[in-house]
């Protein structure tokens, strides 16, 4: 596994094989943000893990090079992040991103870049909101047979506001493309949250579909639990802890721990 751990927006520990290339470009007078760039040689799993202890600004720039298949995993805690992600994948190249923030505010936009064709990304994406959240989206398939899975699940709190915008664009003659948006927000507050789920085709041989949701959990998933004798309070507790592990193994301790803080 290779390990990258950011404090704030500067690398504080990392450790790489060679199939990573990365670098951390330092901000200057014109660019006052700074950029972590890496590449992606070979098949290989990456864990990117970021303690914001003050605001943090960064530009991260990943790039997948032919005919490999990576998995990252981005785990974030700390208070505000604004943050500008680019993922440029390459020819029958495959990246799993699985992403859990726990944090006191975010900005975030992210663009993805289906260069060639098998270009496919799958994209799970958790976060416990508790001020404003915002994350922009948006997937460019720029060749035939190119494939995104983008899953956004986001748990509302305390004064949380939690934003959702999805874009995904094929254009045409970009034939036998695959491109799927699923969000679903639980809000448990009053405080307004939005999903945007917008797909832009121009090219009729696609398969797409986008869902959308946002709400408390189903009555008769809580009446289930509650007539084994559970309270209402413990079975919230342990939907919402099954809805953040869903697709999210890798952090089952992290979530089981952030739970325990939140919901006991």
């Amino acid at each position: 596994m290779n390990k990258i751990l950011l404090l704030d927006d500067n690398i504080d520990v990392l450790t790489l094989d060679d199939s990573v290339e990365c670098k951390l470009i330092l901000k200057n007078s014109l660019f006052q943000v700074n950029t972590l760039k890496i590449n992606i040689l070979k098949d290989t799993d990456i864990s990117i893990s970021s303690k914001i202890l003050n605001s943090s600004k960064l530009n991260v720039d990943i790039t997948v090079f032919d005919n490999v298949k990576c998995n990252i995993y981005d785990f974030k805690e700390g208070v505000n992040s604004k943050v500008k992600y680019q993922y440029n994948i390459n020819e029958n190249s495959i990246l799993n991103i699985y992403k859990f923030y726990d944090l006191d505010s975010v900005k975030e936009f992210v663009k993805v870049d289906l260069n060639k064709e098998g270009a496919t990304i799958n994209y799970y994406f958790k976060t416990i909101s508790k001020a404003s959240e915002k994350y922009d989206l948006t997937i460019y398939h720029n060749e035939k047979n190119t494939n995104s899975n983008i899953i956004n699940n986001g748990v509302n709190i305390h004064d949380g506001n939690l934003t959702f915008n999805v874009s995904s664009f094929v254009s045409n003659s970009n034939t036998y493309c695959n491109v799927i948006q699923n969000s679903r927000i639980i809000n448990l507050t009053d405080n307004k949250c939005q999903i945007c789920p917008n797909l832009y085709i121009d090219e009729y041989d696609v398969n797409a579909s986008h869902s959308a949701h946002i709400g408390s959990f189903k009555e008769d998933e809580l009446f289930y639990l509650m007539s084994r004798g559970i309270n209402k309070e413990e079975a919230t507790y342990l939907l919402i802890k099954g809805f953040l592990m869903d697709n999210a193994d890798c952090y089952k301790e992290e979530i089981s721990n952030i739970c325990e803080k939140y919901w006991r």
